[in-house]
């Protein structure tokens, strides 16, 4: 049926109840007609470590957590709200004396009924594959790498994080970045590896910045580009929250038509641009910005050239 049961009302099944309370929770996306209903599965974010995997006593330990598990091919049957009360061990099985695995922790539902469970990968002379959980939904908590023995196992963070609605979400890294092309436009990350907080903008992830701008940065001056120093500002460059960039510096003693400094990817313009500036001795200047980044002199007096107030756009 199209129109699913209003929230708490007589009639209301499991099902029905979990698709309700999933629409409190951050979007998740495939690109298909059924992304509005889909939520993103993972670790509810929270002081300590909730969620991860240690070896202690040749046990994993699974510190306690609340998550959001969902089978992203099945968004009608609504998200699983779970939690670990408590820290669960889990065996360990020994190394083979000359051989490799792989073993994954999960969180899954199994039979309609939620567990962390501990899943041994079968030995390999190279590139053990990962074993196949037997639950659904399941989410990753952590992989066990373990060498034959007498090498200590690793164990690999694998917990992916969700959110409330709207909320900020946070990832591990740049590989747990939610695909661009099908993330809604009002979504915020927090990537934990970083600390930088990022935006949607455009077709990429980019550091959100406040309309003042991020912080003035120094570039590398190249052709035998100087500073003028004498209290005048130096050559910098900076990104503003709209994604133009603006330039500062009076700079002196270069050769024209080569290149100032360059502006590193994330700064540059997507076409040519053609700037006109202050040049000694009170006269008009031109400066090039190439889309590969060079800030180019081409016209005015090396005696003194200012970059004082040019900006142009990263789109």
């Amino acid at each position: 049926m199209a129109e699913r049961h209003a929230g708490w009302v007589d009639g209301v099944d499991s099902a029905e109840a979990r698709l309700i309370t999933g629409a409190l929770v951050q979007a998740d996306a495939t690109g298909d007609a059924l992304d509005p209903l889909r939520a993103r599965p993972g670790i509810r974010d929270a002081p300590g470590t909730p969620g991860t995997v240690a070896i202690a006593s040749n046990k994993l330990r699974v510190n306690p957590f609340q998550a959001v598990l969902a089978d992203r091919a099945r968004p009608g049957d609504g998200p699983y709200i779970v939690t670990l009360d408590a820290v669960k061990e889990l065996p360990f099985g020994a190394a083979h004396a000359s051989l490799s695995r792989v073993d994954l922790v999960v969180a899954e539902i199994v039979s309609g009924a939620f567990a962390v469970n501990v899943y041994v990968g079968e030995n390999a002379a190279s590139n053990p594959v990962r074993p196949t959980p037997a639950g659904s939904p399941v989410l990753v908590l952590a992989e066990v790498q373990v060498p034959p023995a007498g090498t200590a196992p690793t164990v690999v963070d694998r917990r992916q994080f969700t959110a409330a609605l709207s909320g900020i979400l946070p990832v591990r890294g740049e590989t747990d970045l939610p695909p661009v092309a099908t993330t809604h436009s009002s979504q915020f990350v927090y990537r934990l590896d970083t600390g930088v907080l990022l935006c949607k903008r455009g077709g990429a992830w980019a550091p959100y910045r406040p309309p003042r701008g991020d912080t003035w940065r120094t570039p590398a001056l190249q052709n035998s580009w100087v500073n003028y120093g004498s209290g005048f500002t130096t050559a910098a460059y900076t990104l503003m929250d709209d994604g133009w960039v603006r330039l500062r510096g009076l700079v002196r003693n270069g050769v024209f038509d080569k290149p100032i400094f360059t502006l590193p990817v994330g700064y540059r313009p997507v076409a040519h641009w053609l700037l006109g500036v202050s040049t000694n001795p009170d006269a008009h200047g031109r400066v090039d910005i190439l889309p590969t980044g060079e800030v180019m002199a081409t016209t005015g007096n090396a005696g003194w050239f200012s970059l004082d107030g040019l900006t142009f756009s990263t789109y």
